[in-house]
Formats: C-alpha cells, sequence, structure tokens
C-alpha cells in the first residue's frame, strides 16, 4: 500500500505547496489586462483548500502512532491553536475568527503531515518541485505571458499575485536548491544554475528585501560551514554572538538609506513605523487576550476602520509577525511563541555547530528568516508557505529513532 500510494502523495505535496504560495492564483482566478491581482477570497480556492485539509487529516490518520509522537514533541504549538481557538469567543467578529482558525489548523497540520511524513532530504526534493515549478514557470508567464506575469510597475511578478510573494518564494527557492547543492549526489551543476536563476528573477522583481535575505543566508551559511567547535561552552558563547550580530546587521541593512532610496522607499518603511505606532495604542487596550484570530484587520472590524481613516493606505495586517500576534491572541500567545520560537533557532544552531548535522543548518537558516521577514511582513500563525515549511522543520527536529520507527 506504502509503494502504491507514494507517489501520489508526493504530487499532492507539491501541488499544495504550490498552492499555499498563491502558485497560478492569477490563471486560476483571472487577472485584468495590466496584470491587477485577482479576487484573493473566492470560492475556487475555499474548495481547493477544504481538499487539502480533508485529504491531510485522512493521511495523518492512517499513521496516528506517528502522528500523535510528532505532536507530542512540541506541545507548546498545540497550546497556541488552543489560544487560537479561544480566542474566537474574545473576537467581536466570531465567524471570520472561526474561519481562518480552521484554515490556520488545516495548514499546520499540513505541516505536521510534511514534517512527519517525510525525512529532511525527502522535504528537499518535495520543496526542489514545488520552488522548481514556480521558478521556470516564472519566467515563462514574464516572457511569453507578460499579462500575468509582470505588474503594471514594470515589476516581474510570475505565477504569483505580487512581486513581494515571487521574491519570497525565490528567496526558498535559492535556500532550497543551496542546500541541494552541497547536499545531494547527484545534479549539483543543475542545483547551482536553480540558485542563480532565483537570484536573476529577484533582480527582476525589483525585491531589496529579499535580495538581501538571499545575500543574507548565503553568507551565513557559508560562514557557519567554516566554524566548527566541540566545546559546548564555545559553541553557546559563538551562538550569542552570531544572533546579536545577524539581528544588528539586518536591522541595518533593511534601514540603509541608498538601499531605500534606489528601490522607492521612504525612512518610515513605506508607512510601517507609524502603522506600528497606531497599534501599539491598540494593543494597550487589549493586552492579555488580544482581538480574536484573525479579526483586528477584518473590514468590518471597527478599530481597522480607524486605522484605514487615519492612513493614507489600507494595510491588509501589521506588517510585523509579533504584533500581529499581539492583536490576534495577546500577550499569552506571544511569549508563548516568542520562547520556543527563539529556543528552536538556538537549539538547531548549537546542534549544527557541535555535530554538523546539515539538516540542523536548514533548520536555523529558515527559522532566523522567518524571523527577519515578519519583521516587517506576516507569515506567523498564518496560512503560508513560510509558516508550513517553519512548522515541518520544527517538527523534524525532534525526530527519534522510536518515532521513525512507528508508522
Amino acid at each position: 500500500m506504502k509503494l502504491s500510494i507514494r507517489p501520489w502523495e508526493n504530487a499532492f505535496a507539491v501541488a499544495s505547496l504550490l498552492l499555499f504560495s498563491q502558485g497560478f492564483y492569477s490563471l486560476i482566478l483571472g487577472a485584468s489586462i495590466g496584470g491587477e491581482e485577482g479576487d484573493i477570497d473566492s470560492a475556487l480556492l475555499r474548495f481547493a483548500f477544504i481538499l487539502i485539509y480533508l485529504i491531510t487529516f485522512a493521511l495523518l490518520g492512517f499513521r496516528l502512532p506517528r502522528t500523535v509522537a510528532f505532536l507530542k514533541t512540541n506541545w507548546w504549538l498545540l497550546f497556541l491553536l488552543g489560544l487560537v481557538v479561544f480566542s474566537i469567543s474574545q473576537s467581536s467578529i466570531p465567524d471570520i475568527s472561526l474561519r481562518k482558525a480552521i484554515s490556520l489548523i488545516g495548514t499546520s497540520a499540513f505541516a505536521l503531515y510534511l514534517g512527519s511524513r517525510y525525512t529532511f532530504e525527502e522535504q528537499l526534493k518535495i520543496y526542489s518541485w514545488s520552488f522548481g515549478i514556480g521558478l521556470f514557470c516564472s519566467f515563462l508567464f514574464a516572457l511569453i505571458i507578460p499579462t500575468y506575469g509582470i505588474m503594471p510597475s514594470g515589476d516581474w511578478r510570475g505565477i504569483y499575485p505580487h512581486k513581494n510573494g515571487l521574491g519570497e518564494a525565490m528567496v526558498m527557492s535559492f535556500l532550497t536548491f543551496y542546500f541541494l547543492s552541497i547536499s545531494a549526489k547527484q545534479y549539483r551543476t543543475l542545483f547551482k544554475i536553480c540558485c542563480l536563476l532565483s537570484v536573476v528573477i529577484i533582480l527582476f522583481a525589483h525585491s531589496a528585501t529579499s535580495l538581501i535575505s538571499v545575500m543574507f543566508i548565503f553568507t551565513t551559511a557559508q560562514g557557519l560551514k567554516l566554524i566548527s567547535f566541540k566545546s559546548k561552552k564555545r559553541v553557546f558563547a559563538l551562538l550569542l554572538l552570531l544572533i546579536l550580530i545577524a539581528v544588528s546587521l539586518f536591522l541595518i541593512m533593511i534601514n540603509f538609506n541608498t538601499i531605500l532610496n534606489v528601490y522607492d522607499r521612504d525612512i518610515t518603511l513605506t508607512g510601517r513605523t507609524p502603522l506600528w505606532a497606531d497599534l501599539w495604542g491598540f494593543i494597550q487596550q487589549q493586552p492579555w487576550f488580544g482581538y480574536g484570530y484573525g479579526a483586528f484587520f477584518s473590514s468590518s472590524h471597527r478599530e481597522t476602520d480607524i486605522i484605514w481613516k487615519v492612513h493614507t493606505w489600507i494595510p491588509p495586517h501589521a506588517h510585523n509577525g509579533f504584533i500581529e500576534i499581539w492583536l490576534d491572541i495577546g500577550l499569552i500567545g506571544l511569549a508563548v511563541f516568542s520562547i520556543n520560537y527563539f529556543g528552536c533557532v538556538f537549539n538547531s544552531l548549537f546542534k549544527y555547530l557541535l555535530f554538523k548535522d546539515l539538516k540542523m543548518l536548514w533548520i536555523f537558516l529558515l527559522l532566523l528568516y522567518t524571523i527577519f521577514f515578519n519583521l516587517t511582513e506576516v507569515s506567523f500563525l498564518s496560512q503560508s508557505t513560510l509558516w508550513i515549511l517553519s512548522l515541518a522543520a520544527i517538527y523534524s527536529m525532534k525526530t527519534t529513532s522510536k518515532i521513525k520507527s512507528l508508522n
């Protein structure tokens, strides 16, 4: 039975990741001349995601002992999902919170499926197919059908609704093919070419944040590969130093005036800092349990209406993953998430420096990138590819020989 359904499972995983990354949305939903985005909130997409969730739960159920064993390795994630469900009762728009909570649970279940079903090497292969399709189809869309592949501004968006989505996907494409180029025994030249093409697409998308992310990932990975310590104390000291340096450098880079001017940014990070200041006032009103998962930025939410009237643009979210969590499930949820998520970052780097395990380097770089990404965007606790990949990586961290033996 395992042999018969394995190819179908692989195809399901690849197709689902493409859908979670919003690949081919323009074709599925349609885009007007000029490249505007189609309607993301569609009945067709809701049906597709419900189907993904149902198949995911069925596959997890087929391997129930293994699923339960993996769930037990990270109780804090279950606690956060429990807070999300509890927040529905705190929400002024419970129907929206309920719908988004169901999406989050389904998305997290899919991440659990990836982390429990596939080994690290198998996960990389799944990701390479998904991001590889996104890579080459984005080239085709931009060159052959620019109405879909290029935005009115001239920035590439490929098979994704917006250039930022393309940039995010290409960062993950670069990371995936980079690891395949240093770990696989075959096709290393092909994987290196895919890394280069990922960077080329980022340049055509004019995504400054994605380009900085790729440079940061590459230099950090190359630097860590040269470091080897057998003393745990030295590893821990270096770990602290690297985290502080990395965060400091990234914050400096994303505020660097030259880069901002080249990409038509401003010193307020395109209006984000005034938004955060306004959101802080709302956080202080309901600090402990928030406003209900996914409710604050709903168009029918009173506080959102105030935000939209104050600003000259309409923010769809907080443009900061940590602030978004605080608004959704409060300080308790933010504290539980931050302590454990950063703990996973430290733990993965600690294990890599001690044992030189490439899986731990992947987990460290991926989680570190998601933290940087969430300084100005949102992927934590969301229906996004980054949340899926980071969650799958976290579940993969604590895979023991006992768990591996379970079906």
